[in-house]
């Protein structure tokens, strides 16, 4: 049976049926991003920190505007050539158009990918300070005396299991230990299930719900893990994520960071900012500063006299008081240069820029660490509700090239026995198209240039 209205439009409306689909489908897809948009401009009106402007890649913003908007001619142009019959010239445009949705999230993912990166590091006097861990994060602790394991009876949200999650952080020496009755064994998951099954029957024997294994390390161990691994730490014990403790000494907790941002907004006193600190960038560093603090307030002075406050000002507040850092010296780089090296805070020194490399390198103390995150949704509600709408914008993305590369690649026999009604498809999979262009025009404004 023939579905009726595929190709021929309906006399009561002049639409053929999965155009009105579309139109009803495209109206709660307004709804939808329509909240999104508007949860972020209430989100942005009344946020108690200062919302991060200017930080995202425009270039790489701009090249994917120009992308799609080149998508949505060829989709046209790919519809209009069916409709005349000109298969060559359909597939060809259609061609086109596909491989531009995947220049756009080839683009997408090269973002992306810079702001997992790229970190924050927050000090405990409000000083942000930017950049990439070239060594990554990880909590050193050595001279082992012995690793304490806690098996369960019955079912227990944390329970020993060693092989996962306490062998992957061992750092020195080999998994060999004495157990508690003298024997020498070397820990992995046969012997541990062995170790479990006797400490269990002793257990029950004593009628306990669970029982303590305690190994001694055969040869000086060390691990090396990342605070999210691990339960906690201090100076005498690591405690792992089943449970496992580790009995010893913290060797070495502080940060490495590579600095390409130091954000002083939120602190009293910039020039007393921990940044400053001696064993961090130092003098020189706070001399660019001020420099460059004071060469945009009096830039601004000029500019507006009284006629407005420049504690009101966000951008001036990011230019005076958010230093960029383009050197490891500030000789070699005059921080900002008093505004001629602008860049934008997420993208300064995007991880594998030739660049990278070339900022001064701190070790940031533990005590002196109040947050850290890399460029994420965890950092701030800004990066939360861009990674939700360019993340969703995404998905449609993808979702509308595999309906456009199923009409081009998979639909031959429609082709060849009704273009007609291909074509109606191919116009309801283009201004599904469009809508996702649409929104991009919303978002990189918004986003990227406001």
């Amino acid at each position: 049976m023939d579905i009726p209205y595929t190709v021929s439009a309906r006399p009561d409306t002049g639409l053929y049926n999965a155009k009105i689909g579309i139109w009803l489908f495209l109206a709660s897809e307004v709804m939808l991003f329509g909240g999104l948009f508007s949860s972020y401009i209430f989100l942005r009106v009344g946020a108690d920190y200062h919302w991060p402007v200017h930080e995202l890649n425009v270039t790489l913003g701009f090249i994917n505007t120009l992308v799609l908007i080149a998508s949505s001619v060829t989709v046209v142009m790919a519809w209009a050539s069916l409709k005349l019959r000109r298969i060559g010239q359909f597939k060809l445009y259609m061609l086109i158009t596909v491989l531009c949705a995947g220049v756009f999230m080839v683009n997408k993912t090269f973002e992306y990918k810079a702001k997992f990166e790229h970190y924050a590091v927050k000090l405990t006097d409000g000083t942000y300070l930017t950049g990439h861990l070239p060594e990554g994060y990880e909590i050193k602790f050595g001279e082992v005396g012995d690793l304490t394991l806690t098996v369960q009876a019955r079912t227990s949200a944390i329970d020993a299991d060693p092989v996962d999650y306490v062998l992957p952080f061992l750092a020195g020496g080999e998994a060999r230990f004495k157990t508690e009755d003298g024997s020498e064994i070397e820990l992995n998951e046969t012997t541990f299930a062995d170790l479990r099954e006797k400490a269990l029957a002793k257990a029950a024997t004593e009628g306990k719900n669970n029982a303590a294994i305690k190994l001694v390390p055969t040869s000086p161990l060390a691990f090396k893990a990342k605070p999210g691994k691990i339960l906690g730490y201090n100076a005498t014990t690591m405690t792992f994520r089943d449970g496992s403790i580790a009995t010893g000494k913290l060797t070495d907790d502080s940060m490495v960071l590579e600095v390409d941002g130091v954000d002083t907004r939120s602190v009293p006193d910039a020039e007393k900012s921990l940044a400053w600190n001696a064993g961090y960038l130092g003098d020189a560093w706070k001399k660019a500063f001020v420099e460059n603090r004071d060469h945009h307030l009096k830039a601004f002075e000029e500019k507006y006299g009284d006629r407005r406050d420049p504690k009101k000002s966000a951008t001036l507040q990011k230019e005076a008081f958010f230093m960029h850092l383009h050197s490891a010296t500030p000789e070699a780089g005059h921080g900002d240069d008093h505004g001629e090296k602008k860049a934008a805070a997420g993208a300064p020194a995007e991880h594998g820029d030739a660049h990278h490399a070339h900022h001064p390198v701190v070790k940031i103390d533990k005590k002196d660490i109040a947050f850290y995150s890399n460029f994420t949704p965890k950092l701030n509600t800004y990066y939360a509700i861009y990674f939700t709408l360019t993340g969703l914008h995404g998905l449609h993305v993808v979702a509308g090239a595999l309906v456009l590369a199923y009409f081009l690649f998979m639909d031959g026999r429609r082709l060849r026995e009704n273009p007609e009604h291909l074509a109606n498809r191919v116009e309801v999979g283009g201004l599904f198209w469009h809508f996702v262009d649409l929104v991009w025009i919303f978002l990189f404004p918004l986003l990227y240039l406001l």
